[in-house]
């Protein structure tokens, strides 16, 4: 028999929601195990407690229930509570309450003991001993023994402590499914457990399940309580250490992801690569709206992954993640960084891949935040030597996502590698430049800007190879098929092209072909 464990909802509703699916595919729902405090916390109290009046589910009263439907803690508790926040949320927890669920929750026992395919099993919130203890991973054995001694029970689950674990001690077990809706460990995702009985056998698996967390906060958000709470929810991290994190005066800058992740790498697309680790961000943070910008960035080609993500990236919105992965480097050394530079964030390679962006933000004066990601706990486990973009970026991207602060990724660097980009230098004629990229059409963009050259655009020519090029056409409509032109492109630079052709196949050029400007005013 397959029983579900819950608890420690705390009013967090799409959590519990995306929970009951996952126990439905897990062909658990038939029995559910709810080990209090429905309550607190989270956005939708009055919801949470209505679901568990399903005739499925098995309810015991939790800490925080028991707190908010007391009127002697309502008349004395709170005001002993000297944090305000919390106050607020007690207050709020009560009044977000029909008064037909707070009668309900006053119905509800603290313990329960129960006879399930043949074992028996006890309830708490925290322990045998009180429904305020915590029991953790950290227990000592001797506790847990004095715990079981209070009851025949062969089989004690507890929730309060927020830790999903088992533990064995002489002849009982003692289970901890985690919190459904308020996770504290750095991971948002919701924890549950389910405790599989087949002949007598018992076995356990915990799972970790994403949901929509921004449905959540955005909730959170609309009850006007404090701010912290949101964050709370948003990051998996307990009251104290998101305040500790907002009042440290090392914070970044406080820029929030917006939901929007963007990915380049030169993985192609004939491989799984791309879609595994839109797996990977999915399951961390399913919300997530993931936007390719390119996947035929040339193989090992830094400096043109760099250009192609500081080209797209103006059109992207304030909180944005962007992965960027060209990293020939993959298993050596090399650090794998996370940062904020202006107002998004980026995971990349410690390769010179950023060095656009960071010359961009050193000219504008905008944010640069950098850590070295040295934290494995928010990496999938055991990372492959080969293949970072899945084990490390990808899961650090989506915890950024979910609005986990830079500093918890890593330590802070402020030495990150850079590449020396060639730039157009000035010549007693004009300019040499290169070109820096090869589009899918063969048209051959370099670095020299459209701002570098004369507003008179019949005055000058472009000599590319042995081709030579008078003046600038406007657009390719004004010119013939097969002329090959220089022109501006969408994104400011010159650009040499063969109208309706291919330039880089015809004139033999690639990246790194000099591009010469000649201003005839000077020749003369």
């Amino acid at each position: 028999m397959k029983i579900t464990l819950i608890s420690d909802i705390h009013g967090n509703l799409p959590a519990l929601e995306a929970v009951l699916r996952h126990v439905r595919n897990q062909a658990a729902d038939q029995m559910i195990l709810n080990l209090g405090d429905l309550t607190g916390y989270g956005p939708h109290p009055e919801q949470v407690v209505g679901w568990s009046k399903n005739e499925r589910v098995i309810n015991i009263l939790g800490n925080y229930d028991k707190k908010v439907i007391s009127k002697a803690h309502r008349n004395t508790g709170w005001q002993k509570i000297n944090n305000p926040d919390k106050r607020a949320m007690f207050a709020w927890t009560y009044q977000a309450l029909s008064k037909k669920s707070i009668k309900y929750l006053k119905t509800l026992p603290e313990t329960r003991q129960l006879e399930i395919a043949g074992k028996n099993i006890l309830m708490t919130h925290g322990s045998p001993a009180s429904v305020s203890e915590h029991i953790g991973t950290d227990t000592p054995d001797n506790r847990l023994a004095d715990l079981a001694e209070m009851t025949d029970a062969e089989i004690i689950l507890c929730g309060h402590s927020h830790q999903a674990f088992k533990r064995k001690v002489d002849n009982t077990l003692f289970i901890n499914p985690g919190s459904v809706g308020r996770l504290d460990d750095g991971d948002p995702r919701a924890s549950y457990a389910v405790l599989d009985i087949q002949d007598k056998e018992v076995s356990v698996n915990f799972y970790r399940v994403p949901y929509d967390i921004m449905s959540a906060v955005d909730a959170m958000r609309m009850t006007g309580l404090p701010e912290i709470f949101a964050q709370s929810l948003r990051q998996g991290l307990n009251y104290d250490d998101v305040k500790s994190n907002i009042n440290s005066p090392s914070k970044p800058h406080a820029v929030e992801p917006n939901g929007t992740l963007t990915l380049l790498t030169d993985f192609g697309l004939q491989d799984h690569f791309v879609g595994v680790m839109k797996g990977v961000i999915t399951n961390i943070a399913p919300q997530t709206n993931i936007i390719d910008i390119s996947h035929q960035v040339r193989p090992q080609n830094i400096r043109l992954g760099g250009h192609l993500l500081a080209q797209a990236l103006p059109y992207f919105p304030a909180g944005s993640v962007n992965v960027a992965v060209v990293d020939p480097g993959v298993g050596t050394r090399r650090r794998a960084l996370a940062a904020l530079i202006g107002e998004h964030y980026f995971v990349a390679p410690d390769n010179g891949l950023l060095t656009p962006i960071l010359e961009r933000a050193h000219k504008t004066g905008g944010v640069i935040e950098i850590v070295s990601l040295n934290q494995s706990k928010y990496w999938l486990t055991d990372p492959s030597i080969s293949f970072h973009g899945r084990d490390i970026f990808a899961p650090v991207a989506a915890h950024l996502v979910n609005g986990m602060p830079l500093d918890r990724l890593g330590d802070r660097i402020d030495d990150p590698i850079t590449l020396a980009l060639p730039q157009p230098s000035l010549t007693d004629q004009g300019w040499l430049g290169e070109v820096i990229m090869v589009d899918i059409f063969g048209n051959l963009s370099t670095n020299l800007m459209g701002d570098l050259l004369e507003n008179d655009i019949g005055e000058m020519t472009v000599n590319i190879e042995d081709k030579c090029i008078h003046g600038l056409t406007a657009t390719f409509g004004n010119a013939q098929e097969g002329d090959l032109i220089a022109t501006i492109d969408s994104s400011g630079y010159l650009s040499i092209a063969i109208v309706n052709g291919d330039a880089s196949k015809t004139l033999g050029a690639d990246i790194g072909t000099p591009v010469q400007v000649i201003f005839l005013s000077k020749v003369a």
